[in-house]
């Protein structure tokens, strides 16, 4: 057998034709298998529907200078917790009972495998939010996809009068929950400072006057006090120098025996025995007076006694005979009325200027201790002002700053409660559905000429492979030139190939035992293919796109 590796001087085209004109089955069937195998999948994969439903985002119509929104979320963040609450497991598994959708994938999966299918099948994607320059109205898509194209528009309006729904219920509920919480804010405020201002109120009562707003009226109230002191003690000087002036006109008269008053004055002459009588009733006054003040052992009471005991002693010695018979009723008038009465007008002048002296001192003396109470009270009223201001300061700062809170949140909870106002009348943003989903007029996939495409060009080049692989692993000659162009040995002749009518026979089974194989295999290939592609939603959304989870958005911008 002649065999060559290649033959020199020929082009690469007529080496590419010499061997697929030897190669053409080798080539044909790896090419027939492929481009069966996408003509299946073209023909047998389910069609896909997709229904979109326009959402708009509606600003608040009243203007936030006017009335502050409590929801002041970014739309995406607001999309994603309404997406977490519609795409939940419960609110998922009611749309697909309803719906029936999944019949099929829900006989051999699981619920959660049936949920997070429909999750996939679930788009949201954004279409207009132009941050840097001027806001611009929010816009949203949401697509469901499906094998029926009626069912794809059900649902998809479903999910969009969901997200509507939902978000009324959820601003009207956050509005509501911070009005609320502002309101509890504010009753414990309420409470702390109604205590801070009982505790001020209490601390004010116990230490009345000594307060820091009281400070200027104790000055003067001490300054008239001490001014009334002053008129108080002067007051007194002035009785006891009028007393002591009685007194020493008393003991005149006492001493001369009334003769020199006798002269200058008509009227009876006052005796020895009544001038030392009215005498000693004068001191024994004047001795009470002291003894109701001061103590046995005072000096004054002490020198007031002994004159008391030298007077009673100088009239017990010279009891004059004329004057005992007219003293006896005098006597008996002083055991009676502790005070003999004289005669003379004089005297008793004298002696009712010295009972009213007597009784002014008693008057500016009482008065004198009255005004240094209250002195040595305002002094220390004074004095105390300085502590009580600081510590009136520091139970005044917690409350001025509970005060101010109260105040604030005062304010805040009504702008809350306008806002929940606001939310209850529908008059914040607001999702608004511009179009409804449609019923769908093409598929969303697969892309059939494109798989058709695909398995055309998988099938050159599998076979290109494949013949490539085999003539590289074929080290036999098939002209003289080959064998020339390698061995250096002589040829002497070529043989024909023979062929006998045996030949021809067992050619013509084979050939027919090949294409019996490569239609069973073709076969095979188009049942497998059907039984792949049938139903099989997933793989057509594997080609026709790649939506993302719900929860994570495709924004475009505008």
């Amino acid at each position: 057998m002649v065999t060559n590796m290649s033959e020199p001087g020929r082009g690469m085209v007529a080496k590419i034709l010499e061997v697929a004109r030897r190669r053409w089955v080798l080539s044909l069937l790896p090419f027939l298998f492929v481009i069966t195998a996408g003509a299946s999948l073209a023909v047998f994969l389910p069609s896909l529907w997709t229904a979109k439903a326009r959402i708009i985002v509606d600003r608040q119509t009243i203007p936030e200078t006017f009335v502050k929104s409590t929801v002041t979320r970014d739309p995406e963040a607001l999309l994603l917790t309404l997406s977490q609450e519609i795409l939940s497991r419960a609110r998922l598994m009611k749309i697909i009972e309803e719906h029936n959708l999944y019949p099929e994938l829900r006989r051999i999966k699981s619920l959660d495998d049936v949920v997070e299918r429909m999750r996939r099948d679930t788009r949201i994607e954004f279409l207009g939010d132009d941050r840097e320059r001027a806001p611009k109205t929010i816009a949203f898509t949401i697509a469901y996809t499906t094998t029926s194209p009626r069912v794809a528009m059900n649902v998809a309006n479903e999910l969009a009068g969901l997200y509507v729904a939902e978000n009324v219920r959820y601003r009207e509920k956050h509005a509501a929950s911070t009005s609320d919480f502002l309101q509890s804010q504010l009753e414990e405020v309420r409470t702390r400072l109604q205590s801070q201002e009982r505790k001020i109120t209490e601390y004010k009562e116990q230490h009345m006057g000594e307060l820091p707003e009281q400070r200027e009226s104790n000055l003067r109230t001490l300054d008239r006090l001490q001014q009334q002191l002053q008129s108080a003690q002067e007051n007194l000087r002035r009785a006891n120098e009028r007393r002591q002036m009685l007194t020493q006109a008393l003991a005149e008269v006492d001493q001369t025996g009334g003769t020199a008053l006798n002269a200058g004055l008509g009227g009876p002459n006052p005796t020895a025995a009544e001038s030392a009588a009215a005498r000693l009733s004068l001191l024994k006054q004047e001795l009470t007076q002291m003894q109701s003040r001061y103590s046995d052992k005072y000096p004054d009471v002490i020198s007031l006694r002994e004159q008391i005991a030298a007077l009673e002693a100088k009239m017990a010695a010279k009891p004059p005979a004329a004057e005992t018979k007219a003293a006896k009723p005098a006597v008996k008038s002083e055991v009676k009325e502790h005070r003999p009465i004289p005669q003379n007008t004089y005297i008793q002048s004298l002696m009712q200027q010295l009972d009213q002296s007597t009784v002014d001192g008693k008057i500016a003396t009482d008065e004198i201790a009255n005004l240094r109470t209250q002195v040595g009270i305002y002094q220390r009223r004074i004095e105390n002002t300085p502590r009580r201001e600081q510590e009136l300061a520091l139970i005044a700062r917690d409350w001025e700053s509970t005060r101010e809170l109260f105040r604030s949140l005062l304010g805040k909870r009504g702008e809350a409660e306008m806002a929940a106002d606001l939310e209850q009348r529908q008059r914040g943003e607001q999702f608004r559905i511009v179009d409804p989903a449609s019923l769908p007029d093409r598929s969303a996939g697969p892309k059939r000429g494109r798989l058709f495409l695909i398995g055309l060009v998988l099938g050159l080049g599998v076979s290109a492979i494949l013949v490539m692989l085999v003539e590289h692993l074929d080290t036999s000659y098939r002209s003289v030139e080959e064998v020339r162009a390698f061995e250096n040995v002589p040829i002497l002749s070529t043989v024909p190939k023979i062929v006998t009518e045996g030949d021809r026979t067992r050619a013509r089974r084979l050939f027919r035992l090949s294409t019996a194989g490569v239609a069973i295999g073709l076969l095979a290939i188009v049942t497998s293919g059907f039984a792949f592609a049938h139903n099989n939603h997933g793989f057509v959304a594997m080609l026709s796109f790649e939506p993302p989870p719900a929860w994570k958005f495709q924004k475009q911008i505008q």
